[in-house]
This record gives structure tokens, sequence and C-alpha cells, in this order.
């Protein structure tokens, strides 16, 4: 097998690369039916964790057989942002336990995958760049399908009523930092020897950077073309060596880009004016608003944080404060996330996450600026598109692929200078890690299984109108069981409405009440609110739309409820 694979030099040598072909190329395609949101509410993020969990656990197994283990140089830089993480969240107390959980299980899970590929020292990452540029090919041609609305793979494409691009992600800007990345990979690759003498590889990276760019600019994301721009700006520059002798596949591929950008002029315009908006005073004011809400959320613990899971609550008390101080600012009725990353552990995390975060990003600049490369400089706009996407927006919270992606490419970036310790555990120790991991792997697989089947009985009930009493999978999910049980509850809470059943809607009430103790969430205020209202018990209503404009201070409709309520009393 080894000698015919080294016929083909650019096909996976290494068990563990085909994993990660199966990670970017094959994974993210698992698409079924769904609502829409985050996480595990996108199906494809289920098989992408799948994949990742195999790639962590065959890292694990792989380095128990070793007899070295491999770190970056800059591993105590990099371990600050678990460590932070880690300090924040156990000071700080587990206030949202399911939150909690899979934040902490979503870092730690990045940091094993990242340190785990060190393991195996690929002397060629450039193929794994290259399976990164095929996945955006994949993801680009889904994009022109979506986009010309062409009948091909109707059960198997999305589609939405609008005609934009979203991919398997089902959010534009989530695609175009994708597509961006894999566009700045494509030139990259131009600029490497795995490309030299290969003219049918030249081709095809082409074909990726003029599809990619296409669809990119098609959808209208300031995103993925300010990170674009910028991030050509960084690699042509920093290998402006290459660039000289390479400059005839160069010039191609920048007119290649630009003939692309023109097809797609109407993208280029819904950008343009997306710009305009961004600078009009009342966007302007909101975003600005959202970011000193969320400092002031922050003062309020800036050691430890509030805990994690703990933003929206924090984010609706300041809000509420700083409705006050100036009652007509421009705010957003409902907002789950900050839209910058590093201000959402800020107020969660503290400074202990936030520091964590600070001290690993600070290594790897310090890490590029003493070795003194192009190439280092190269492989940071590499990073920028998904790196500047979660200042903005919380990508990694819409797709999984993205985090993974990320990581293997700061792993390229990190790989060419590795510290070799020994490997100083037993022989029991490593027989023990390798079952513990076996058995993790496959609870994770039995779990992520059953979670499909939790998605797909919750979108069935929601848009079929199923009976609750077949929502069994969600309510034993534990991903899935809280957001099961409201939706019980709901469907008691308008069945008892219907029958005007008293003792009924007064236990439901109840429980409503003390989810709302748990997590303020909009909708919870509104079956609150609508129980007593059926009820007709216009004193409790009335306080709980106060209490809610608490936390939700310019909803519209919640101040207009509470404007009758006032009138009326």
């Amino acid at each position: 097998m080894s000698r015919y694979l080294s016929k083909y030099p650019l096909l996976p040598q290494q068990p563990i690369e085909w994993l990660l072909a199966l990670l970017f190329l094959v994974s993210p395609f698992y698409l079924v039916s769904s609502l829409g949101g985050t996480g595990f509410d996108l199906p494809f993020n289920i098989t992408v964790w799948a994949a990742a969990t195999l790639v962590i656990a065959y890292s694990v197994w792989y380095f128990c057989g070793q007899d070295k283990l491999i770190l970056p140089a800059n591993y105590k830089g990099l371990l600050a942002l678990p460590v932070g993480i880690l300090l924040a969240a156990a000071l700080a107390g587990v206030q949202d336990p399911i939150t909690w959980l899979f934040r902490i299980v979503y870092v730690m899970a990045g940091v094993i995958f990242l340190f785990g590929l060190f393991q195996f020292r690929l002397k060629n990452t450039d193929r794994i760049l290259l399976l990164i540029a095929i996945a955006t090919m994949l993801q680009g041609l889904f994009g022109i399908i979506q986009l010309f609305q062409l009948p091909l793979l109707p059960d198997w494409v999305p589609r939405s009523d609008k005609v934009n691009a979203t991919g398997v992600f089902q959010q534009v800007n989530v695609m175009a930092s994708f597509l961006t990345t894999g566009v700045l990979i494509s030139f990259y690759l131009c600029l490497r020897p795995v490309s030299f003498n290969r003219t049918y590889l030249k081709v095809f990276l082409l074909i990726t950077i003029i599809v990619a760019t296409y669809v990119m600019v098609a959808t209208g994301s300031r995103i993925g073309l300010l990170s674009g721009i910028l991030g050509l700006c960084m690699l042509l520059v920093s290998y402006r060596k290459q660039v000289r002798k390479n400059w005839k596949t160069i010039i191609t591929a920048v007119l290649v880009v630009l003939v692309a950008s023109w097809m797609a002029k109407e993208g280029l315009h819904k950008t343009l004016d997306k710009t305009y908006r961004v600078v009009e005073a009342q966007h302007s004011e909101q975003r600005l608003s959202i970011y000193r809400i969320s400092i002031d959320a922050f003062t309020e613990a800036p050691i430890k944080g509030h805990g994690i899971g703990t933003f929206l609550e924090q984010f609706g008390l300041a809000s509420s404060k700083f409705y006050q101080q100036y009652p007509t600012a421009k705010l957003p009725t409902y907002i789950a996330h900050p839209h910058n990353e590093l201000l959402l552990w800020a107020i969660e995390g503290g400074l202990l996450a936030f520091m964590g975060i600070i001290v690993a990003m600070f290594s790897v600049f310090y890490y590029a600026v003493i070795n003194k490369q192009q190439r280092f400089i190269a492989y940071l706009s590499l990073l920028l598109p998904i790196t500047f996407h979660t200042q903005v927006e919380h990508p990694f919270y819409h797709s999984s692929l993205h985090w993974f992606i990320w990581l293997t490419i700061l792993y390229v970036m990190l790989s060419h200078y590795a510290v070799i310790k020994r490997n100083t555990l037993s022989l029991v120790a490593r027989k023990s890690i390798r079952g513990f991991t076996l058995i993790l792997l496959l609870a994770s697989w039995g779990f992520l299984w059953q979670t499909s089947q939790a998605q797909q009985q919750l979108y069935h009930f929601l848009t079929k109108s199923q009976q609750y009493s077949d929502l069994n999978q969600s309510l034993n999910n534990l991903y899935y069981k809280t957001y099961a049980e409201q939706i019980v509850m709901r469907s008691h809470l308008h069945d008892a409405m219907a029958r005007n059943d008293t003792e009924k809607l007064v236990q439901i009430i109840n429980w409503f009440e003390s989810e709302l103790r748990k997590k303020p969430e909009l909708k919870l205020f509104e079956d609150v609110i609508n129980g007593y209202f059926a009820l007709e018990m216009p004193e409790q209503r009335c306080e709980s739309i106060h209490k809610s404009l608490d936390y939700y201070p310019a909803n519209k409709v919640l101040i207009d409820l509470y404007q009758d309520c006032l009138a009326t009393n």
C-alpha cells in the first residue's frame, strides 16, 4: 500500500492524513432537514464531531505507542488558553451545567486535536492544506448550485427562499470566511514546491480560486471581502520572492480573482450597500452600544467572570442599566452573543479567560516574529479570515468545521519547530489510556448518534405537529433535554389555556418561572406572560412584563405591553 501511495505523492500518505480527509471532505456533508441555529441544531456539526473525535482518539492512541512527546515550541503560551478558561470556569461556578460542559469540551477537544497532530511529525504539511483547498472547491460547487438554483441533488443541497450561497453552513458569513480561507490557501499552494511542475494541480487551484471567489463575492459578505483583500496582501508581500519566481501563475490567479469578482458584481453592490449602512448612525450606534454594554457587564466581575453560559443574563442586566442612562440609545431587541469572541469570554470568564486567550495569541505572534521567516506571516494570512470573523460574529458556534480547520492551519504554522520530550508513561498507564480512549470514542459516537435522532425528532415535532410523547429521544438527550422539556411544557401550557384548566396553568407557570431563574430567555417570559393572561391575573402579568424589561429593555413589544399595564393601573 505504501509503495502504491508513494507513486501518488499528493494523496494522503499516513492514516492521520486519511482521517483529516474524512473530517474535511466527507463529514460536513451530512445534510438532513433542520430548523437552523447553532451547534448540533445544524446536523453537519454532528458528523464533523464524529470525525474529529476519531482524529483525536487516533492521535492519543498513536502517542501511547511512541517513546516521545512532541509539542509546539510555544506550547507553554498555548496552554495558557485552556488553563485560563478552566480556572475561570471553576471559580465562577456553574449556573448552566449543559452549556458549561459543552463549552469546556469544545475547548479541550480543540487543544487535544492540535497537540495530537504534532505527534505524527508530518513532513509535507502542504498535503493537508490541499485537503482544505479541495473542501473549498466542494463548498464552492454547493454555492453555485444554490446561487443558480440548479436542479441538482434537490434532496441534498440546502436551499432557501432567498437565493444565496450558504453551502452546508446555512449562514452567509460563515460560508464566506470558509471560502476566503480556501482562496488564500490556494494562492499559497501556487507558490509552494508542491505545485511546481504539476500543471494539473495549478489548474485545479486556479479553478478553486475562481469558483470560491465568485461564490464569496456573490454572497455580499463584507467579512469575506475585507479579510480576503487583507489576507492576500499579507500573503503576497510575505512571499514576494516566490511571487517574483512564479509571477505568471500569480498574475493569472489575480486576474482570475478580478474576473470572478466582476462576474459577481451584484454581490459587490450588496457589500457596498452593507458598508454604507454600517457607517449610518443607527447601525453604528447599535454596534457601539453592544460593545459598551458588554464592557459594563465585564466590569461587574472582572477577575473570574460571571460563569460560562451567563452572557444572556448579564448582558440583559447591563443593557437595562445602560438604557436607563441613555433612553434614546438604539439597541437590538434580542442578543445572545456580543459579536466578539474576546468580549464573550471576558464577560463569562473574566480576566482569567481573557488573558489566557491573549497570552496564547501573543505566543503565536512572538513565535512568528522571532523566527523571521516569510512563511510564518503567510500562515498568519491563512488564519486571518476565520480569526477576523470571530471578532465580529461567532462562526465557531455555527460551524465546528471552522474550528478544526483553524486549528489545522495553526498546526501547519507551528509544526516547523517542535520540542521533543521523553514519553515517561508506564506500560500500564499507556494501556489504560488506550482503553479509556476507546471507551470514550465509542461513548462519544453513541451520544452523537442519539443527538442526531433527537434533532430529527424535534424538527418533525415542530414542523409536522407530532405529539410530544414522541420526543422521548430528545428528552433523554443531554444536549436537547432542556429545550425539549420547554417544548413539552409549552404544549401543556397551550392545552391548559384552551381548556381553561386553572390548576394546571398554575403548575406550568411555576415551572416556567423556575426555568427563568436559571436562564432569562425571552421565550420563557412570553410563556409566563401568556399564562397569567389566561389566568386573568393582570397584576402578576404586569409584574412579569416589568421583570422582562430588566433583561430586554429595547424590546418594543414588551415596552408596549408595559405601557398598557401602566394605562390600566
